[in-house]
């Protein structure tokens, strides 16, 4: 018999002296490993970490990747920084540019009848509201010329821009100094907006461009410590009982075109005086906007110290009412006091100039959520914002309901389109030739380990904030990728300026100045755009101010009980 074959060799024999060896580095291993997490300076060679979003083993992995988002992310922030450094050297110079501007004088009056004097002859003989544009003046869009800022490098363009052409219809009007082409925005959002930081931003540099029309519209009192305007002194001398549309504390749904309304039995006063340098050096007309009622008071204005005018409120019916004060283009004060026999309603007042120029209206709306601008009754806002001459209504909203990340919108945003679409539908059905523009919330973070991350409802508000803007036939900014996306607010909050507060839910005023920027350059390149595509093309009408359009009666319903007016819904 032939002896039996070998047996094959086994693939991997470890003698005892090779495990030895293997598990002896496979503790120095370990060992090595386990430095990281015992010595806190070299935590970041740490290769994993239970919990939070740690990569395991990113700095193996994705190291290089990390490295370079982290270099652009800081280039960008670098950039906000010198744009917060510029705001800061503006505010500290000399004021805005000159800009050419012929003054009209008026004299002191008030109610349509000086008004009217205001705009005399300019005014067709059809009665149209429509201004004249008159010989000589130009009768189509010229040949439009780029400015620099024009061409500047955007962080983020503003999607759907036809949705912006009255907008830049009647802002070509003003930048041409047609006479009385004034171009009117209002801005209605939650704090974000408080200070005027942003708002007082956009105005200086549309201002600076286009010309100084005025500060525009103010509340009649202080209805909370974050409510302040750059560009005006006011001074809120107390007595007003502050009535806010996020409390829902009217029932008769009349706040006014800021969403404030403030009343007084007799004794309260607020005063209001131009600012020592431009914007906000000249006035040259002062309204007072207010309602009537069975039991109206009295309100009284004085101007520059001089003869106080007193206005009686008393109607047979609720409704609203502007009076109007002409006075020479130049610097003044104005006081307004509720003067007793009846309850006096105000909702604000607007100083303004009467030259071309642009109006930039901050209406802030502290602490509100989204859906509470639809508490305004339907009519009563649309006589407001055709009484304003609204030529752009731009909204920023959202920080309030992040709130509701982990209640109503935990699983759907659906409740949230749904609002912010009824709140637009009512704002654009008031002034349906007004444009319309919706910025997305800022970032909002959270604190996890030693990091800020983006809370988790954000990008989804952000999401649904676009859908309703094109649903709406509304312009979109994305403010939250504007500012560097995820978790882009622990940066700004770590940036020299500081760009964000300590919440990580709100922008510093340096903050609010580089989101301005941001949005103004967005608008001038669109801007640039129309007017090339517009080349030749007939110019679109100029209205008049529109100050005869009555305002809309309602039935008078009982004052709300002081203890419960600022009861939540």
């Amino acid at each position: 018999m032939s002896p039996p074959e070998p047996a094959d060799p086994p693939l991997l024999e470890l003698t005892q002296r090779a495990r030895r060896r293997l598990l002896g580095l496979a503790a120095t291993l370990l060992g090595l490993l386990s430095i990281p997490y015992l010595v806190s300076d070299l935590a970041w060679l740490q290769p994993w970490r239970p919990g939070g979003n740690y990569v395991p083993f990113w700095n193996v992995v994705a190291r290089q990747q990390a490295e370079r988002e982290e270099r652009e992310q800081r280039q960008q922030v670098e950039g906000f920084e010198e744009l917060a450094l510029s705001a800061e050297r503006e505010v500290a110079g000399e004021g805005k540019p000159g800009v050419e501007e012929a003054t009209q004088p008026g004299m002191l009056g008030s109610g349509e009848s000086a008004a009217r004097t205001a705009r005399g002859s300019a005014l067709r003989g059809d009665g149209s509201g429509v201004l004249d544009i008159g010989e000589g003046q130009p009768r189509v869009f010229p040949e439009y010329h780029r400015h620099p800022e024009d061409s500047g490098k955007l962080v983020m363009e503003i999607e759907s821009p036809e949705s912006l052409e009255h907008y830049f219809g009647q802002l070509t009007l003003t930048e041409l100094k047609l006479p009385g082409a004034i171009t009117r925005a209002g801005q209605w959002g939650d704090s974000v907006l408080g200070g005027d930081g942003l708002t007082h931003a956009l105005r200086q540099h549309l201002q600076a461009r286009f010309g100084d029309a005025g500060h525009g519209f103010h509340d009649l009192s202080r209805y909370s410590v974050g409510y302040v305007h750059h560009g005006v002194r006011f001074d809120d001398r107390g007595g007003w009982r502050s009535c806010e549309i996020i409390f829902k504390c009217r029932p008769d749904a009349h706040y006014g075109y800021g969403g404030v309304h403030s009343s007084s039995p007799g004794g309260a006063e607020s005063a209001w005086r131009t600012n020592g340098k431009s914007p906000g050096d000249k006035v040259s007309r002062f309204e007072l906007w207010y309602a009537k009622a069975p039991d109206g008071g009295r309100f009284q204005v004085r101007i520059d110290e001089g003869v106080t005018r007193t206005i009686d409120t008393r109607a047979s019916v609720l409704t609203d009412a502007v009076e109007v004060f002409s006075v020479p283009d130049g610097p003044h004060s104005f006081e307004v006091r509720s003067a007793g026999n009846g309850l006096a309603r105000g909702y604000g007042v607007v100083l303004e100039r009467t030259v071309p120029g642009v109006v930039w209206d901050e209406l802030s709306l502290i602490g509100s959520f989204t859906q509470r601008l639809d508490y305004q009754d339907a009519e009563h806002l649309g006589w407001q914002l055709r009484r304003r001459n609204v030529d752009l209504m731009v909204f920023i909203f959202g920080g309030n309901d992040v709130q509701r990340e982990f209640g109503d919108l935990k699983t759907t945003m659906l409740p949230y389109e749904n609002e912010y679409s009824r709140v637009i539908r009512k704002f654009r059905a008031g002034r349906p030739e007004a444009s319309c523009m919706v910025m997305s919330l800022i970032d909002h973070g959270a604190r996890e380990e030693n990091s800020v991350r983006t809370r988790s409802i954000v990008p989804r508000l952000v999401s649904s904030q676009r859908r309703v803007a094109q649903a709406q036939g509304c312009a979109f900014f994305d403010t939250f990728h504007a500012m560097g996306g995820e978790d882009s607010i622990g940066r700004w909050y770590q940036a020299r300026p500081q760009l964000a507060a300590p919440d990580f839910a709100h922008p510093t005023p340096a903050g609010q100045a580089v989101i301005a920027t941001l949005v103004y350059r967005a608008l001038m390149k669109r801007y640039a755009e129309f007017r090339e595509r517009m080349t030749g093309q007939p110019l679109p009408p100029q209205e008049a101010y529109n100050e005869s359009d009555p305002a809309p009666a309602a039935a008078l319903t009982p004052e709300p009980d002081p203890a419960r007016s600022r009861s939540v819904p």
